[in-house]
């Protein structure tokens, strides 16, 4: 997927944790998934 969240080609997903291991936000190439209480922003690049 060319203009995806996330190049499948070298990556199927990323994983946010804390240090003790809790899952804070999964990105694939269609969804970014955040924890309860927790908020992903994507921002895409304006052109000036």
């Amino acid at each position: 997927m060319e203009n995806g969240i996330l190049n499948q080609e070298k990556y199927q997903k990323l994983v946010i944790e804390t240090e003790n291991g809790e899952k804070i936000a999964e990105v694939t190439a269609e969804e970014a998934t955040p924890a309860e209480g927790y908020i992903i922003r994507l921002i895409p690049q304006y052109e000036n």
